[in-house]
């Protein structure tokens, strides 16, 4: 059991406190705050639940808890223990050192172990209970407008899944709905792949059928093949023995065919031999004549490489000793603009002086001008000292003004000549930009023209070499030509000669080439016969098939026995998912806690009551048409006027209610969460009630600091 005992709770600049003050609670006690109204009683309570939540019973928070005097600097903490641990909680804000926070420290530690609105809060309703929970077992607020009964049924389940701690079913529930969405695709996938596979494996057996029937017809075709070979093969067997019969001696006349054959073959190889020399003498006057011009061609290149070096150092020099003119002509002129830059400023410098004089002086002079005038620097009226100095000023004024005229006309001058200066060396400026521009256009002009004297030799070299390469070209063609005509004579007597020894041969030859045909022809087709026994049916495709479909076969068992699988699996998870649901194991939960807090209430209202009021708890509620639905309802009854809802009873009646409610809902907590904690706080509880009412509310009390109790 986790055993939670608060040991006080203290605040400073919180509400009307403004020095810190701290409330302990100690067990088996009953302690009774009292005193005038606005002194701040129900504010010392609240520092408990804000400080452990951020939040009072009646939903104040921030700056709405903070001294209105002070404005800032609040501070509250709590301190408890459960079990051997030690843990103080302490909320700021509006804090100078610290700001807005709130940190939690375990067992004196130096430094806390959770800070922050969003890392203490859980971990206090990891500790203790949640807001919500502490608002409706340990707390019973003044005027509280959403204490249990009063609450909507969302509510009211919120609350009991807290104390019953139903928020791991939540947990779950949402584990089971996402492995069973994972569960029911992967079943779709497996059911869709299954028929795909099944669809493949009905067309690779449409396949087979196909490729059994195109065997059968191979050996088919096959047989008949060879038979019609063996029939053509007897056939050419027969002319072949009946050709032979006729044969001659054909030796004598081979032999001469044969010589005359060898001799104008032997004639025409020396034939092509010429062309074969003639082509190579040709070529290597050819490789000969490019290697000429190539030689020269480099020459030529390496002549005008020279040249544009040359110019290239010319064209360096010329340009450096251009830009050092043009630098000195332009720091001078940087020289006289900066002069005339700064006689510029003066002579402005001047204009606003003179200004100033003149309207000095006309001031001057309108005020003497004026019969009776006041002084413009005194501001008195002008007497004759007055106007005696004034007329002396004047004159001083314009002296001034007659200087200023002449340093400005002076400045003016020089400007002037500043100026003149300045257009010379722009003038020099451009007539050395015409002398390099023009000195330049000489360099270009000399480098084209050595450049084309350097082509010009080039050209007339290339036409000497080509005119010698033609010469020697002319008399390998005169040379070659005249030994191909001598043996082409030669050539054409022997191809005479042999014709005639052809025709002879002739009648002789066309017996020799039926013999060679038909023999040919039974080769040929012995060969044919043997090539179609040897050929075999080609099954590779028909194994592939075959193996393919055993595996499709292999895959639909595994795929079947895994969608098996899914569907068990989607059965057990649809279980566990409607089991975790709220329709499932929390709602018995809530169904069993019921008759305990009947049960509970019942003791307490007898108490409170003497039996008078019946209060139970219900997780059906009928509708207006009588049927029943999934509802927290609190049913009240007062046995004496039969009223039997909330809104029939009295304030006093309605409190007694919520003191036995309330104290059933702690021990609901307790006993299911296996948990103790040390505290009640009832802020107003006597509120509304009579005396008799305020001697069983008193009983009760007394009897619950007997159980250990801080209240």
């Amino acid at each position: 059991m986790r055993d939670i005992i608060f040991h006080e709770v203290g605040m400073e600049n919180f509400g009307p406190y403004i020095d810190p003050m701290v409330l302990k609670f100690e067990n088996n006690k009953i302690t009774l705050i009292t005193g005038p109204n606005g002194i701040g009683k129900t504010m010392s309570l609240e520092a408990l639940p804000f400080t452990l939540y951020g939040e009072t019973c009646k939903k104040a928070r921030g700056d709405d808890v903070v001294n209105t005097r002070i404005g800032k600097n609040c501070h509250t903490w709590v301190m408890f223990s459960i079990n051997d641990d030690d843990y103080r909680v302490d909320r700021y804000h509006k804090y100078s050192k610290l700001g807005t926070t709130v940190t939690i420290v375990r067992n004196d530690e130096d430094s806390p172990y959770k800070k922050g609105h969003r890392e203490v809060v859980p971990e206090i309703e990891r500790l203790i209970c949640s807001k919500k929970s502490f608002m409706n077992t340990l707390m019973f607020g003044q005027k509280v407008k959403d204490f249990f009964t009063d609450l909507v049924d969302s509510d009211k389940k919120e609350i009991f899944r807290k104390i019953l701690d139903l928020d791991i079913y939540t947990k779950w529930y949402k584990e089971a709905d996402n492995n069973l969405k994972e569960i029911k695709e992967k079943l779709a996938t497996t059911i869709e792949q299954i028929g795909i596979n099944k669809g493949i494996l009905s067309d690779i057996e449409v396949q087979i059928k196909i490729l059994f029937k195109q065997m059968n017809q191979f050996e088919e075709n096959k047989n008949e093949s060879l038979s019609n070979l063996r029939k053509k093969l007897e056939e050419n067997k027969r002319l072949l023995d009946s050709w032979k019969i006729d044969e001659t001696d054909l030796s004598e006349t081979n032999d001469k065919v044969q010589k005359l054959q060898s001799e104008i073959s032997k004639l025409e190889n020396q034939l092509s031999n010429y062309e074969s020399e003639k082509r190579n003498a040709l070529l290597k006057l050819q490789n000969g004549h490019d290697s000429k011009l190539s030689e020269l061609r480099e020459m030529a290149n390496e002549a005008i490489q020279k040249v544009i070096a040359k110019y290239r150092e010319l064209y360096e020099k010329l340009n450096q000793d251009h830009a050092e003119q043009i630098k000195q002509i332009v720091d001078s002129q940087d020289g006289i603009k900066a002069a005339m830059s700064n006689n510029s400023s003066k002579l402005a410098q001047l204009s606003t002086e003179k200004r100033i004089c003149q309207n000095d002086i006309d001031t001057l002079n309108e005020s003497l001008e004026i019969e009776g005038g006041v002084c413009p620097t005194c501001l008195q009226a002008i007497d004759d000292d007055c106007r005696k100095h004034l007329e002396e000023e004047v004159q001083n004024l314009v002296n001034n003004y007659q200087e200023f005229e002449r340093q400005e006309k002076a400045i003016q001058e020089f400007q002037d000549n500043y100026q003149k200066l300045l257009n010379d060396s722009n003038e020099k400026q451009r007539q050395q930009n015409e002398k390099f521009d023009i000195a330049k256009k000489n360099l270009v002009e000399k480098e084209t023209q050595e450049k084309s004297e350097i082509e010009q030799k080039l050209n007339t070299a290339i036409e000497k070499v080509n005119k010698l390469a033609e010469d020697e070209s002319n008399k390998i063609e005169v040379e070659y030509t005249e030994r191909v005509v001598n043996l082409q004579v030669k050539i054409d007597s022997l191809k005479e000669s042999y014709k005639l020894a052809l025709d002879k041969l002739e009648k002789i030859n066309e017996i020799k080439t039926t013999i060679t045909k038909l023999e040919q022809n039974v080769t040929a087709t012995e060969m044919e016969i043997k090539s179609v026994e040897e050929t075999k049916y080609d099954d590779s495709q028909l194994f592939v098939y075959k193996s393919r479909k055993k595996e499709l076969e292999d895959s639909l068992v595994e795929m079947n026995k895994e969608m098996s699988e899914l569907q068990n699996e989607q059965t057990l998870c649809e279980f566990w998912k409607a089991a975790w649901s709220p329709s499932g194991i929390p709602s018995m939960l809530i169904d069993e806690a019921i008759p305990f807090m009947n049960e509970r209430v019942s003791e307490y209202l007898d108490i409170l009551s003497n039996g008078r009021y019946i209060v139970s708890f219900d997780t059906l509620a009928a509708t207006k048409s009588g049927e029943y639905r999934d509802k927290i309802s609190v049913n009240v009854l007062d046995t004496y006027t039969r009223a039997n809802s909330r809104i029939q009873l009295s304030g006093g009646q309605t409190r007694l209610v919520d003191i036995a409610t309330i104290l059933t809902l702690g021990d609901l907590q307790s006993n299911v969460q296996d948990v103790k904690i040390n505290i009640l706080l009832f802020d107003e509880i006597f509120d509304s009630l009579d005396e008799e009412n305020i001697g069983f509310v008193s009983k009760i009390l007394s009897q619950l600091k007997l159980n250990n109790q801080s209240i």
